[in-house]
């Protein structure tokens, strides 16, 4: 494919961290690699204070009078003038927008594909679920989206949200899987030596080591750990001694979380880390053993992701996006329920021998579907389709464009 200018914009992007702004800087990264020229599109985050973003890629911040700290969103119509007016200069082939519930996206497909006929393609990366306000905000999201030319979901149950919300509106329009990707050179095994070296940072054993990273938010359900835990050393006959939970991560249920570590006794077995940079986990999925991701509704599981790349046991909970990651019995264990995790988790804990037998199967299928060589090969196929489809027969903004036409 020829070299493309693609916008890639959403409201949440650097300093704030988490799994769109990963994902949006490294497809940026893999992009440029690749030949292309990919700009990120995003506001100013101006409460953060400056940013020395050192990006290989140009990150443009548009500001704006209307700015929701509490969310991180941010849109306006200076700022949307001034998005236009930057898409005049730099011509661009494509507009990859991320998240359609981002009111920074939404607005930017808009201008995209109404003003500018340039053709856009939307990655949805979170469920919509069943908000109270749905009967007032599901048809202005469904008519704010008519302009988006291609979905993209995560994995497979969002891509059955992003059907059910759209429903008619889609008109014919694909919603195509494409996960999220992992630089599998980094995100890799240990060898025996570094293995060794981060258990020890750890102050770690022969113990084996359960390890859990994320938010600790109800949905997480990072509080029941250790009643999963609990059971599974019930289950399997092994003694609390004989493993190590590290949990790292902060939010609204750490406190219940830590109540729950004493009244299970597992609180002279753990260790609780607070958030740290993402680049210092991976001695901790070295050091680790098995992964646990007890969550509901994990839209997709980055934290997934980077186990199997590691070669680490992971056990979590079906039904969600981590089902598109882990194959149950093969390259890990899923369960349907808090009880059915514990039951295989027990099992895990009974037979150390399978789980490095497990987490080599989980690497290979990761570097073989999920490395970035692999997605970003299917984005740049959806970029393709999303030109070939594209006709400019957009009619809103019809004055608009006969204005820009006659004056140049």
């Amino acid at each position: 494919m020829e070299s493309l200018k693609i916008a890639i914009a959403s409201d949440w992007f650097f300093p704030k961290i988490g799994g769109i702004e990963t994902h949006m800087d490294e497809l940026a990264r893999n992009l440029l690699k690749a030949g292309h020229e990919p700009y990120v599109i995003t506001h100013d985050y101006r409460h953060l204070g400056p940013k020395d973003d050192g990006f290989p890629y140009p990150v443009i911040r548009f500001g704006s009078s209307i700015y929701l700290k509490k969310h991180h969103i941010s849109v306006g119509p200076s700022q949307l003038w001034k998005i236009n007016q930057f898409y005049k200069e730099v011509h661009f082939d494509i507009t990859h927008v991320h998240s359609i519930y981002s009111p920074f996206s939404i607005a930017v497909a808009n201008l995209s594909r109404g003003i500018r006929d340039v053709p856009v393609v939307a990655t949805n990366h979170s469920f919509y679920g069943n908000p109270r306000a749905d009967r007032i905000v599901g048809p202005m999201l469904r008519y704010s989206l008519s302009r988006v030319d291609f979905f993209v979901a995560v994995s497979t149950p969002v891509a059955r949200d992003t059907k059910r919300l759209l429903g008619k509106r889609l008109n014919g329009r694909p919603v195509l899987v494409v996960p999220n990707g992992i630089d599998v050179e980094k995100w890799r095994p240990p060898e025996p030596e570094e293995r060794e070296k981060a258990r020890r940072k750890l102050g770690l054993s022969d113990e084996i080591v359960i390890f859990y990273t994320g938010r600790m938010t109800k949905r997480k359900q990072a509080h029941r750990i250790p009643f999963i835990v609990a059971q599974a050393l019930k289950s399997s006959g092994v003694s609390k001694d004989r493993i190590k939970l590290i949990a790292v991560g902060n939010g609204e249920m750490r406190a219940e979380f830590e109540k729950n570590l004493k009244m299970t006794g597992l609180d002279s077995r753990a260790n609780v880390f607070d958030f740290i940079p993402r680049e210092r986990l991976l001695e901790f999925y070295w050091a680790a053993d098995v992964v646990l991701i007890p969550g509901i509704l994990e839209a997709f599981s980055i934290v997934g992701l980077e186990g199997s790349a590691t070669g680490r046991m992971v056990v979590g909970r079906n039904g969600s996006g981590l089902s598109d990651i882990v194959l149950d019995g093969t390259t890990g264990f899923l369960g349907n329920s808090e009880g059915e995790i514990a039951q295989k988790l027990g099992n895990v804990l009974a037979d150390p021998e399978l789980i490095e037998r497990i987490g080599k199967k989980a690497r290979e299928r990761v570097t073989r579907e999920f490395s970035w060589e692999v997605v970003l090969k299917r984005i740049l196929d959806v970029y393709r389709l999303t030109l070939d489809m594209a006709d400019g027969s957009d009619k809103r903004y019809l004055l608009y464009k006969l204005w820009r036409r006659a004056t140049g």
